[in-house]
């Protein structure tokens, strides 16, 4: 397997984008692997850019992604990565790992196309322990579809040789004919049929535990900061502007009414105006999304949370808590502490509530240290020095009317002597003022231990495009110790 002028290091760039087609399959097989995965050391061959990876690793205690397409692998590195993956090069037939290293190995899509792929699978049975699992989703050609079957042309005249077209007999027998029993399979609907396949070592016991088709665990919603609704709404208006201008300036054209051409060309840029609109609305909410490929919302929350410390025992407020995510986040990093957050809930965010939050914080298994209770960022309910640590994610910029600076004071007013504080917004100086100056003013005049401003658009959460195209530049975490 050559690295050099790969056809993958070439297509590395754009392989999320043909693979979005797909999304609904491999929605429901990241389900099955995570549950799969649970507590598990995993190890997945032709990570490609990560999509596997990023979407299950968070299940697993460990798990290390390869490929042998350095392009593929600077793809998977961008982004959000979760803190027990690693990305790392290999090559499937050679792998660098010791014998019996992994409880489970994933390969997916990747055997039909590798021109050796029973050596692969020797060294998958090599570095999977006693007792482990092989996970091997593949494309099937045996029925496919005309859509799938003009795909599977298309793709060969890109460049990507399918070494083998097996149906799902073919595939079964291949599988098992090299050291594995498929314990279980399925087949999801996907352009070109995709069959998920668990398997163990066939000198082993079987373990089966679960069905395919038992239902797969609940998942946290977390919704989104661009709601699909909007989305919607706006898409519509696009629609009604624009064929309302179109009859209305064919009216114009018939009484020959300059009105009527003049107010048909302000419908029409209400349209054009309303559809760009409508496509960053699509752009912003793919980026946010945490089902989505980049998890922008994801690497924000998750990165704000590594920076809170909380003392064992410890209290922490997350002001402006929305769906519950930071508030989690923080609790899941400090299992020894009380997290509470707080919310209005407004109208404008009307899927957010605390209901959501509850559930959430149970499905994530941190009912137990957390609570959420409605409040006011400018008015806290709580005594001064009542919390160890406090936080909050993009909550102060959506206040209107209000003094920025003071809403931090009165955040930091509850916050403990030696506590830390963690805030994340867009502290511009049209907003904010001269932050510079307020962190002065923290450190000498308050006497914060430390006081730092991080800019966060400069690949910590997000890079310079990504704040720039999605209005969060500015975007800054006020840190420190009071």
């Amino acid at each position: 397997m050559k690295n050099e002028n790969s056809v993958w290091n070439f297509y590395a760039p754009v392989y999320d984008l043909f693979m979005r087609a797909n999304r609904a399959a491999y929605a429901e097989m990241y389900g099955m692997i995570r549950r799969a995965v649970a507590g598990k050391t995993v190890l997945e061959l032709a990570t490609g850019t990560g999509l596997i990876a990023k979407n299950v690793a968070e299940a697993a205690e460990s798990m290390v992604a390869t490929d042998f397409a350095e392009n593929m692998l600077a793809q998977a590195r961008k982004g959000y990565v979760p803190q027990n993956l690693e990305f790392r090069y290999a090559d499937a037939t050679f792998l660098p790992f010791d014998d019996d290293s992994f409880d489970v190995v994933i390969i997916a899509n990747a055997l039909h196309i590798i021109d050796a792929p029973r050596k692969v699978l020797a060294e998958i049975r090599r570095v999977l322990r006693p007792g482990g699992r092989l996970i091997c989703p593949n494309f099937i050609h045996g029925s496919m579809s005309k859509v799938g079957e003009i795909a599977s042309k298309v793709l060969t005249a890109a460049g990507i040789t399918f070494e083998a077209k097996w149906t799902e007999d073919e595939y079964e027998r291949f599988i098992e004919g090299n050291g594995f029993t498929m314990m279980s399979h399925v087949v999801l609907n996907a352009v070109i049929p995709l069959m998920y396949a668990e398997c163990e070592l066939k000198d082993a016991p079987l373990k089966k535990t679960y069905s395919l088709f038992d239902k797969l665990p609940e998942l946290p919603d977390y919704k989104n900061w661009v709601p699909k609704g909007m989305i919607t709404a706006l898409g519509a208006g696009t629609g009604v502007l624009a064929l309302t201008s179109l009859a209305v300036n064919s009216a114009a054209k018939k009484r020959r009414s300059s009105a009527g051409t003049a107010l048909a060309f302000l419908l029409g840029a209400g349209a054009l105006g309303c559809g760009a609109c409508t496509l960053w609305c699509a752009y912003a909410h793919e980026k946010f999304s945490y089902a989505g490929d980049r998890k922008l919302s994801k690497q924000i929350v998750e990165g704000t949370a590594r920076l809170v410390k909380i003392p064992e025992g410890g209290t922490c407020l997350d002001v402006g808590c929305g769906s519950g995510a930071l508030t989690i986040a923080v609790a899941k990093r400090n299992p020894g502490a009380r997290v509470t957050g707080i919310d209005r809930w407004g109208a404008e965010y009307a899927s957010f509530n605390k209901e959501l939050c509850e559930r959430n914080a149970k499905l994530e298994g941190v009912s137990d240290n957390t609570e959420f209770r409605s409040g006011d960022a400018a008015r806290l309910d709580f005594a001064d020095e009542t919390f160890d640590a406090v936080t909050s994610n993009y909550v102060y910029h959506n206040i209107s009317g209000a003094d920025k600076q003071k809403l931090l004071l009165e955040t930091l007013r509850t916050l403990k002597k030696g506590g830390t504080f963690a805030i994340h917004d867009i502290m511009s100086e049209a907003r904010y003022g001269d932050m510079r100056e307020f962190a002065r003013m923290l450190r000498e005049d308050m006497g914060c231990e430390k006081v730092e401003l991080i800019d966060t658009t400069n690949g910590l959460f997000m890079t310079p495009g990504e704040a720039r195209k999605l209005f969060l530049s500015g975007s800054m975490v006020l840190y420190g110790i009071k």
